[in-house]
């Protein structure tokens, strides 16, 4: 007997049983099982969450019709091409000086070093609100932060005001607060994480630094004394400190020039050494804690021609969550994920490169659970194929340090200048289309690169000034700014790819029946 020739009711019983990528496989290998699939709502919907590389939280709120219906128009409004300008949504006053903004899972949050706003974006079941935490209330100047509205988390690290060289070890102090109250976060064993910076003469103040956080993991990477990269990561909820790179012993590898998290257990470290190369790291805690993150692989950037040298190599990817959202029908797929790196070159006219990396170039590596006897060099060639997209252009970023221009596998960014109100959105999504491929040194390297093209794009106008955009699971945002220096921000301007009167009569009918 054939699998299609058991009862319907059978063979969706059997299916069930499959995520969504199987799912989604089944109808590529098989065409009785597509049209069936196609024909059964339950199935059409994780086929086409599985193409879009999304997964279900709606929990039964609606029909298979209804989510079939929404997961259509969330994808018509991404990608159709209306013509005119597209008009902001809602735009928020958010005014005053800004030192360090996040946008994370619906929450937009900035400070000016001594009070904190945020912003909660409005979701399909959850109305926007803002809340500004004063001076008072936060207790210390704060120098950087990071959040998961997911966990209702907030991470500040406290700045100081001392000198940039102490004669003793400098102490850095990260507090744990939730998101929502700004009470102590119920989850930490302690409030506070602290740790010592020490003497050095050339200084021992932290520079460049930046916060993040990827479920229990908490980094900080930042430069003491200037030109010497530190990382140290923790688990936040136990107080525990997984790395120091401070320790004898545990330095970062010669050449170390940014820091990037994988996954929870994963990290990257972006050395400019020679062309460069990208040390992957896996973090055996908590099932070992006193073994310290070790590399698996070593992977090689493609080599550059003579004369060349690489100035900076930068990451960038969309933030890590603790949880599923769980504010719309829908969500991204934590395994959803893009990379992008930017490369700065010198004695040559061609300074710059942007490689976009789809996060499947990495699975393999963060697997590997045993400390290799001898860390492996992986040629470019083979672990970036059919995975990288390349540009020799500067990805512009504009405005002081600008984030969260990745979501899953998608990017936005601005077409040109800024006044000329166009924005692309480019999605290296690599399941759901044929992927065409391009070679070329670009002037810059000893072989041709191949290199996959976007498998989708899409230039939208907007009636905007702004200047530095964002992109979020549900939205494009951009920040209207002003000021070189003292940067100030006029208002967040958001672009809803949700908010149309049919989605609103369908939440409508659906909260009534």
């Amino acid at each position: 007997m054939k699998f299609l020739d058991l009862p319907d009711d059978l063979i969706a019983e059997i299916l069930r049983w499959l995520d969504e990528d199987s799912v989604y496989t089944c109808s590529l290998v098989n065409k009785g099982l597509r049209a069936y699939l196609h024909h059964d709502l339950e199935f059409e919907y994780r086929y086409r969450l599985a193409k879009h590389q999304l997964v279900d939280t709606c929990h039964g709120r609606f029909t298979y019709e209804q989510r079939i219906h929404l997961l259509k128009h969330f994808t018509w409004m991404w990608w159709s091409d209306i013509g005119s300008p597209k008009e902001p949504y809602e735009a928020y006053r958010i005014e005053g000086r800004c030192i360090a903004y996040e946008l994370v899972a619906g929450v937009f949050a900035k400070t000016d070093g001594s009070s904190l706003t945020m912003q909660w974006l409005p979701s399909l079941f959850t109305p926007a609100r803002q809340i500004t935490y004063s001076r008072r209330k936060i207790g210390f100047p704060i120098k950087d932060f990071a959040l998961d509205p997911t966990q209702d988390l907030i991470t500040l690290i406290e700045a100081d005001l001392l000198p940039n060289v102490l004669p003793r070890g400098r102490e850095i102090v990260i507090h744990i607060k939730r998101l929502s109250t700004y009470a102590p976060h119920p989850l930490a064993k302690e409030p506070t994480i602290r740790f010592m910076v020490p003497y050095h003469p050339q200084g021992n103040y932290p520079q460049g630094v930046t916060i993040q956080l990827a479920g229990d993991l908490l980094s900080i990477f930042f430069s003491s004394p200037p030109g010497l990269p530190q990382l140290l990561l923790w688990d936040w909820k136990r107080n525990a400190i997984i790395l120091n790179s401070m320790t004898p012993g545990l330095h970062l590898p010669t050449g170390t020039h940014s820091f990037e998290i994988l996954s929870p257990r994963s990290y990257a470290l972006l050395s400019t050494t020679n062309s460069g190369s990208i040390h992957v790291y896996n973090i055996d805690y908590p099932r070992n804690p006193i073994v310290p993150p070790f590399c698996v692989a070593r992977l090689m950037m493609p080599s550059l021609l003579p004369g060349l040298q690489l100035a900076s190599l930068f990451s960038h990817t969309g933030p890590f969550l603790g949880q599923p959202r769980r504010d719309g029908i829908f969500t991204t797929s934590p395994d959803a994920r893009v990379f992008v790196i930017t490369a700065r070159f010198l004695n040559t006219p061609r300074t710059h490169a942007t490689f976009f990396i789809n996060g499947a170039a990495f699975a393999p590596y963060m697997q590997l659970r045993d400390q290799p006897s001898e860390i492996p060099e992986i040629p470019w060639q083979e672990w970036s194929n059919q995975k990288c997209f390349l540009t020799p252009f500067h990805l512009s970023t504009n405005w002081l340090r600008q984030v969260r221009y990745v979501q899953g596998t998608r990017v936005v960014m601005p077409m040109e200048e800024p006044s000329h109100g166009k924005v692309a959105i480019l999605d290296f999504n690599l399941v759901r289309d044929p992927i065409a491929e391009r070679s070329s040194n670009f002037d810059l390297f000893t072989e041709d690169i191949r290199h996959i093209l976007p498998p989708r794009t899409q230039a939208f106008l907007v009636n905007s000034r702004c200047t530095s955009w964002m992109i979020d699971e549900d939205y494009i945002l951009g920040l209207d700014t002003e000021g070189a220096f003292d940067e100030q921000i006029r208002s967040l301007e958001v672009y809803s790819m949700y908010h149309c009167p049919k989605v609103e009569a369908l939440l409508l009918s659906s909260n009534t029946e």
